[in-house]
């Protein structure tokens, strides 16, 4: 189970951060948001917070940089990829599609060992409530982060007939 909760979060951040600009304010903004996100909502003693926020930081940044090494290596071999938009492959050669899942495999593993040394770092700072509440609200973030680049991306491109009836179709989880 948690394997599974770790891959989709690792994939939806995945997808949330592929879609960003690559500018450095952009960036930050983006790491200021989900920290002040998180901040409102996990709710940690002093001692806590000293050690966690910095550390949180840390994962954060280290997370962004994993993402742009990842957009900047698609770009070095000219791949235009939207995860979004599967006519988006169909211009890519064979070559070149290789080379994005290899990036996507280095790039997951990377996110994963991150993922895993955080884990461990947390868990001797935070409390098993917190632990849990921590993980609990990350998930909620990325996922209205993804659910508002959605929605911001449906509002740009008319809909097609097929996506928004599979929309309409899929209930809530």
């Amino acid at each position: 189970m948690k394997k599974i909760i770790l891959t989709l979060t690792m994939i939806v951040c995945g997808a949330f951060i592929l879609s960003a600009q690559s500018t450095s304010t952009d960036v930050e903004k983006k790491i200021q948001d989900r920290i002040s996100y998180m901040k409102e909502h996990l709710k940690l003693n002093q001692t806590e917070a000293k050690s966690f926020w910095a550390e949180y930081d840390k994962y954060l940044h280290s997370e962004m940089t994993y993402h742009e090494t990842f957009k900047k290596n698609l770009e070095s071999k000219k791949i235009k990829y939207d995860p979004r938009n599967k006519e988006s492959i169909e211009l890519l050669s064979s070559d070149q599609i290789a080379y994005m899942m290899d990036q996507k495999m280095e790039l997951k593993r990377n996110l994963n060992t991150l993922d895993a040394n955080f884990y461990k770092k947390i868990k001797a700072i935070l409390s098993p409530r917190h632990l849990f509440d921590f993980y609990t609200f990350d998930e909620q973030y990325k996922r209205n982060a993804v659910a508002q680049k959605t929605k911001s991306a449906a509002t740009t491109q008319p809909a097609s007939k097929d996506v928004n009836t599979a929309t309409q179709s899929k209930g809530k989880r």
